[in-house]
């Protein structure tokens, strides 16, 4: 029997999380529910960029996210490795996720993103995203990075509003 290394299960509790949703979760997603207890910001960075670069985990990058997916790689050492995730761990993340997953859902649907188009403007796109799959998107010049920013950041606040009111207007 191995001796226990609580980075190990760390990772382990992550792909736990990552493959009991069926949808890509954000960078904050995740540390919101590690930091609060298991371990510190450098070990958690060091911990997912280890299951990144084993293909463990795909990472996907935005300008203002990056978002995780556990691989079929990661399911089946999940999946192998499952019962060296302590009971008590199990039960906290099976309840977080319960009592999270609407809102962790929606947090990852929506996206905000920005680039340099030329040195008079920069191009937003703002995205909701079920499934992968594109369920509404907008893309507009703004004059400076700062407004790009600033809309980027209003956007995953206001998302669902917004979309809301445009469906009204057009039906």
């Amino acid at each position: 029997m191995s001796s226990y290394n609580p980075k190990n299960e760390i990772k382990l509790m992550i792909l736990y999380m990552l493959k009991n949703v069926s949808f890509s979760l954000n960078h904050e997603n995740l540390s919101n529910f590690f930091l609060d207890k298991y371990t510190t910001f450098i070990i958690f960075q060091d911990i997912l960029s280890d299951l990144v670069e084993t293909k463990l985990v795909d990472e996907y990058k935005t300008k203002t996210s990056v978002f995780y997916k556990t691989t079929v790689d990661g399911a089946e050492a999940l999946d192998t490795f499952i019962n060296d995730i302590s009971p008590e761990h199990k039960k906290e993340l099976d309840a977080y996720i319960k009592e999270n997953k609407f809102k962790l859902k929606e947090e990852s649907m929506i996206s905000a993103n920005y680039s340099d188009n030329n040195k008079d403007s920069f191009k937003i796109t703002l995205e909701i995203n079920e499934n992968k799959d594109e369920t509404f998107k907008i893309e507009m010049d703004v004059p400076t990075s700062d407004a790009a920013v600033t809309m980027c950041e209003n956007w995953k606040e206001k998302a669902k509003t917004i979309y809301s009111y445009i469906i009204k207007q057009l039906l």
